[in-house]
């Protein structure tokens, strides 16, 4: 799991974007993560290694993971985790996670870490998850999803050929999957 981060980064381009004095406003300030981001992150490298180890979000029970160490996997974090899994698994198709992404074609030294990027016949999605319990994410217009879409087409368009594209976001603890379908021209 990588731990670098791009000034314009696909995460917060809700804010950037929103607010482009934000970007100078942050500059020099060290990031000092909450306890909610750093569960976020355990969460997501949890997903990750079942994802690529196989196995279950269980196994992972009462151990401490690789990274984010200081708490073990509780069994609420496993379940809702595994069904963030279930969910990837019956997507299909050829399965990427937590691929960096340059979309700096677009967003000056801009790229991001995309947690799941699947690519089948004709179409190419976009997963992300959210960890939070808080407020629901949606994907139509999504600025992280188009962002990780964007450096996606630039990182694999070359070799996959697709025209749909569907961003995923997934929320678990919310009880919460949106879905949003754009073809490759309107993204560009």
């Amino acid at each position: 799991m990588s731990t670098q981060h791009a000034k314009l980064s696909a995460s917060g381009s809700h804010r950037w974007l929103a607010c482009p004095g934000s970007i100078k406003a942050e500059e020099g300030i060290k990031d000092k993560q909450s306890p909610h981001a750093a569960e976020g992150s355990m969460a997501h490298e949890l997903a990750e290694l079942v994802l690529e180890q196989g196995g279950s979000a269980f196994d992972w029970e009462g151990k401490h993971l690789i990274e984010w160490n200081a708490e073990p996997v509780t069994r609420e974090m496993a379940e809702y985790i595994q069904e963030y899994v279930d969910f990837v698994a019956s997507v299909g198709g050829t399965q990427m996670y937590e691929e960096q992404v340059d979309f700096s074609p677009w967003v000056p030294d801009g790229f991001g870490t995309s947690d799941v990027i699947t690519f089948e016949g004709d179409t190419m999605r976009i997963i992300d998850l959210k960890y939070g319990k808080g407020i629901k994410v949606y994907a139509k217009d999504n600025p992280q999803g188009v962002l990780y879409a964007l450096g996606a087409l630039n990182e694999y368009g070359d070799f996959y050929d697709f025209e749909r594209i569907i961003i995923t976001i997934h929320q678990p603890r919310l009880d919460h999957i949106a879905e949003w379908e754009i073809n490759k021209d309107a993204l560009l």
